[in-house]
């Protein structure tokens, strides 16, 4: 497949990725949308786990997911990945900080909001977005006198009138492309699209310059 075609089912993919997931929590509150990043996250393992997973029969391997199965949680799917070599560490990282965060939202009676401190730091602890974003973690927020909004790195500048913080909508929103991009991506799982009148079987793959390099 010549890079023209492939990065142009690239697109098509980041576009269609979008469409599915992000359609799906726009209109959630911030608790669901939580609950819905994990859920799409246990979706990627599970279609990794049954294609790797095969053969026997059709009992057998039902019962790999019953709920007394070795692949019945997200914890289990996760950490088999892990150890199998099909996901680097800092998606590992990143899900685990997610799936805690689930956890947290699902058995907690108060009001959830990603803006709340305790969230937005564990959220801003992600290692995956410093694969397009090298500096993530380090942003910072002011307002100047002349009653502008800076976000940058680096130096501050001196005309400042009040530290603002970057809201956890905002970081969460930039970051979950990105892991879900490397994640699928780490999985090798199948993209389909339609070219040359036909349909195109695509592993997607993600930049040279956002794949780990240890």
């Amino acid at each position: 497949m010549d890079e023209n075609k492939k990065e142009k089912i690239y697109s098509e993919f980041e576009k269609n990725l979008h469409g599915q997931i992000f359609e799906s929590l726009k209109n959630e509150s911030d608790r669901a949308k939580l609950i819905l990043v994990t859920s799409w996250i246990d979706y990627f393992l599970r279609v990794k786990l049954q294609n790797e997973f095969s053969k026997g029969n059709k009992k057998a391997r039902k019962d790999l997911f019953s709920t007394n199965g070795p692949f019945a949680t997200l914890s289990s799917k996760l950490n088999l990945a892990f150890c199998a070599g099909w996901i680097d560490s800092d998606v590992y990282h990143d899900i685990q900080i997610i799936r805690k965060l689930r956890n947290y939202c699902a058995h907690s009676i108060e009001n959830i909001s990603f803006n709340e401190e305790r969230i937005r730091k564990e959220i801003e602890k992600f290692l995956v977005p410093k694969r397009k974003f090298y500096d993530w973690g380090k942003l910072w927020a002011v307002s100047t006198t002349r009653n502008e909004i800076i976000i940058s790195t680096g130096e501050k500048p001196d005309n400042l009138t009040e530290n603002l913080y970057i809201p956890g909508n905002l970081t969460l929103n930039m970051a979950l492309p990105i892991i879900f991009t490397v994640l699928i991506s780490n999985l090798k799982l199948s993209f389909y699209t339609e070219g040359d009148n036909r349909d195109i079987v695509f592993i997607i793959d993600i930049p040279d310059y956002m794949k780990k390099t240890e």
